[in-house]
């Protein structure tokens, strides 16, 4: 009779046990879903008692959707896509989002052109004339295409633009001349079109550059790196948008900041061999400030700031 009192003090543990946190991302093949299912990794390494998951879905634009909705907690969101929520601009028109909030931003994306070695392609001035695949109509590829054309005078009815199911074949067999992409190096598709021919990239810097990122705070100089890809000894200068790590304000200080400090306080073991590794932004300082777009959720924050307090930030 003794033993009874005993049984709803040995059922609590199991009655408290941490929920899984999901992260929505991508789908299951990008960048955003091996990001967030390595930092999960790293989370649960260094807090047994943390556990999340990557959830695929369709994108930045899904996942804001389903912030929102309060259908997700957590999400990876490009940061252009980001801004126009905030201030309900853009594809948010009349619908902001100010419950937004950011932890971190996980990597850069650099913006990509890719061209063949041996083809006629090597200005951005030469794409008007050339057949071209700039991404979806509507995705976040070709709104980022469209804005740097536009700085070149070119608009989108004066470009031979194609949608090809398979881009690394459809460069390799001069079906197009380029194709463009907004994503973390390495990716899975420049490395099929460096196997199917000899690829490079066209440089985007300079005057053009400046212009793009002037009053569109969402881009920042980058480059992609060097000696990833074969014939590719230095790197390309080019801007870049960051991947953001989101939830919103009604979420828990405590559980914000048990994930983000689970999550960094280990980055050094973060494994190379993940999708976007080369573009991740290694150093804390990197990770905050000017590159957030919405404000800094203050689980979020506190952690940062027991890294400035330890002079590690």
């Amino acid at each position: 009779m003794k033993l009874l009192p005993l049984l709803p003090l040995l059922m609590i543990p199991s009655l408290q046990a941490a929920p899984t946190l999901y992260i929505g991302t991508g789908s299951e093949q990008g960048i955003y879903y091996q990001m967030a299912k390595e930092f999960c990794r790293l989370a649960h390494d260094q807090d047994d008692s943390t556990s999340c998951r990557p959830l695929a879905t369709s994108g930045s634009l899904e996942n804001l959707k389903r912030l929102k909705e309060d259908a997700s907690d957590y999400a990876i969101v490009q940061s252009d896509w980001l801004y126009q929520a905030n201030k309900g601009i853009g594809a948010f028109e009349g619908a902001p989002q100010p419950r937004l909030r950011s932890l971190f931003a996980t990597h850069a994306e650099p913006f990509t052109l890719v061209v063949r070695a041996d083809g006629d392609i090597t200005s951005l001035e030469q794409l008007k004339l050339a057949p071209i695949d700039l991404g979806l109509k509507g995705s976040g590829t070709r709104k980022t295409a469209l804005a740097l054309m536009a700085q070149l005078g070119v608009k989108e009815q004066d470009l031979d633009l194609k949608s090809m199911a398979n881009l690394p074949q459809a460069l390799c067999s001069k079906q197009i001349d380029a194709f463009a992409l907004v994503m973390g190096h390495p990716n899975r598709m420049v490395l099929d079109a460096s196997k199917q021919c000899r690829i490079t990239f066209l440089p985007i810097d300079g005057e053009v550059r400046d212009k793009l990122i002037k009053g569109r705070p969402y881009y920042q100089r980058s480059q992609i790196p060097a000696r990833i890809y074969p014939a590719n000894p230095k790197p390309i200068p080019t801007f870049a948008i960051a991947a953001t790590l989101v939830s919103r304000v009604d979420v828990p200080e405590e559980q914000v900041y048990r994930l983000t400090k689970a999550m960094l306080s280990q980055q050094i073991q973060f494994n190379e061999q993940t999708y976007g590794y080369a573009n991740l932004f290694h150093r804390a300082r990197n990770k905050i400030g000017p590159v957030l777009m919405v404000p800094q959720h203050p689980g979020a924050a506190r952690y940062f700031a027991e890294l400035k307090a330890a002079g590690k930030l």
